[in-house]
């Protein structure tokens, strides 16, 4: 039975191809992504037709101008397309006119084949931190509505310490306004313990999430899952196989890449088929319309130039 309180979940999909991506970082390439990603995209939206449910599949520029049949098929079953920018790029590295021209030039290919306007944004590995918070005044001079980049905690490789982890609308130093989704974390013995997606998900035991996620959804507390297309895939992914014949790579590299991405894989499905069936979905697009009726908060991202 599902919950009949008021939706406070979310699944988003960074809908990204595994072996494209290691492929531009280890050999330099973009390359066409590999058959898997028909097989992985599928089976995610098999497992939310037969849970009846939607999810915000945050879209990959150099994987959608490849493969737009499967950005049309995702919208074709009514989910919310968003962007994910366009070559997977730390935002962090970034300048700001690099950073217009990767988003813009996102934007316009989805919207494009989708012939859609899209209205939120993630940023690859969750690069928005306290150093570029003006990729948020970008993204509402193009007409977004919300952002879900921001980790509340500071990690290791991405995160703001102590940021706001309720879902709310926030005022920008450019004078427009941007709602931001943060990644959801829980408390825990006086930590702030990431616990939704992408790897969090493969390693933590499903006894324990299911103790998680049900405390949330009694607290009423928002829930922002990610998960991305491999991860759905119970069989074994080899990175090698999207390097061009002849690619000098790095074999123990890769090892440690394979060994990393196919840990655990097999625990996803039943996690994610569990909360599917347990709780209601709502996208990203209507949960950041619902927070732009009901919060504003004085605080302002950014500084004012």
């Amino acid at each position: 039975m599902k919950d009949s309180c008021t939706p406070t979940f979310t699944l988003s999909i960074d809908w990204e191809d595994f072996g494209q991506i290691l492929c531009r970082d280890y050999c330099s390439l973009i390359t066409q992504p590999l058959k898997t990603i028909d097989r992985q995209t599928n089976i995610i939206l098999d497992t939310l037709s037969e849970t009846n449910q939607k999810a915000t599949f945050f879209i990959l520029g150099m994987l959608a101008q490849y493969r737009p049949d499967l950005v049309m098929k995702i919208a074709s079953q009514g989910h919310e397309i968003a962007m994910h920018g366009q070559h997977h790029v730390n935002m962090r590295r970034l300048s700001r006119k690099e950073a217009h021209k990767d988003l813009s030039d996102s934007y316009n290919l989805i919207t494009d084949i989708i012939g859609a306007p899209i209205h939120g944004y993630r940023a690859p590995y969750f690069s928005i931190d306290e150093s570029n918070l003006y990729v948020l005044e970008i993204l509402s001079e193009m007409g977004l509505i919300y952002d879900s980049s921001i980790f509340p905690m500071k990690l290791r490789r991405y995160g703001i310490a102590n940021f706001n982890t309720s879902d709310m609308l926030y005022e920008l130093p450019n004078g427009r306004s941007l709602v931001e989704l943060p990644l959801t974390v829980i408390d825990w013995k006086q930590k702030k313990i990431p616990v939704a997606g992408g790897g969090y998900m493969r390693l933590l035991p499903k006894f324990y999430l299911d103790r998680v996620f049900r405390d949330l959804s009694k607290r009423q507390q928002n829930v922002m899952l990610y998960m991305h297309p491999y991860e759905f895939d119970t069989e074994y992914i080899n990175c090698s196989e999207n390097y061009p014949p002849g690619t000098s790579y790095s074999k123990t590299r890769t090892f440690i890449a394979n060994m990393r991405w196919n840990l655990f894989r097999n625990s996803i499905r039943p996690k994610i088929n569990a909360l599917l069936q347990s709780y209601n979905f709502i996208t990203c697009l209507k949960k950041a319309e619902n927070v732009k009726k009901h919060t504003h908060s004085p605080t302002v991202l950014g500084c004012p130039q």
